[in-house]
């Protein structure tokens, strides 16, 4: 499973659009966690870290292109689209049309079931990265801001980019970005210009 891009957005906080390049994609911002919740809620690995729900009503538009066993998927998911638990996914739009393939969304929906079969993609406060199997991407949660500032990390982004899987990081909006500048890493900020801290 690779993440070829994706964005995020909501009414009034996040704002987040990547195209995924680099083995290593680190969000920055205050809603850094809740973006990696949504990525991860897209492709079906629930158990978010904070309630998305808690921000904006939990309305978020999700659009991402992701590619599993070889084939393409373009997906579109609406969370809470006209009520609370009113989530809508669709996969593979007839151009210019609001008419979807249902086959590609079904099929899309059973891959992502069959790969979520456990929470080991999922690292909270760690970085400790077994070889596995999986495919789906591995998202880190509060690990790099609470390291001590003085540690190099470059040798950890060494081995995340030698994994051959994608890596998606969260950290806060004022972690020290510069510590990040790495060959194998991106960054993207996730917050709308005009929201207030």
């Amino acid at each position: 499973m690779k993440v070829k891009n994706f964005q995020i957005t909501s009414a009034s906080t996040i704002n987040v659009e990547l195209a995924s390049t680099l083995p290593i994609s680190v969000l920055c911002g205050r809603y850094s966690d809740l973006a990696l919740d949504l990525l991860r809620e897209l492709i079906g690995d629930f158990g978010a870290q904070n309630d998305p729900d808690r921000v904006d009503d939990g309305r978020f538009v999700i659009h991402a292109d992701i590619e599993m066993d070889n084939k393409n998927y373009d997906v579109c998911y609406i969370r809470n689209a006209d009520f609370m638990g009113d989530n809508r996914l669709a996969v593979n739009f007839v151009p210019n049309n609001i008419r979807f393939s249902e086959d590609d969304t079904r099929e899309f929906v059973d891959k992502c079931n069959e790969r979520d079969t456990d929470n080991t993609n999922v690292l909270i406060k760690t970085a400790d990265i077994f070889s596995s199997e999986d495919d789906r991407p591995i998202f880190i949660y509060d690990y790099f801001d609470r390291l001590d500032e003085a540690i190099d990390i470059a040798p950890i982004l060494d081995k995340f980019s030698s994994l051959g899987r994608q890596v998606f990081i969260a950290v806060c909006s004022n972690y020290p970005i510069e510590k990040l500048k790495h060959d194998a890493v991106q960054i993207v900020h996730t917050e709308v210009d005009n929201v207030q801290n």
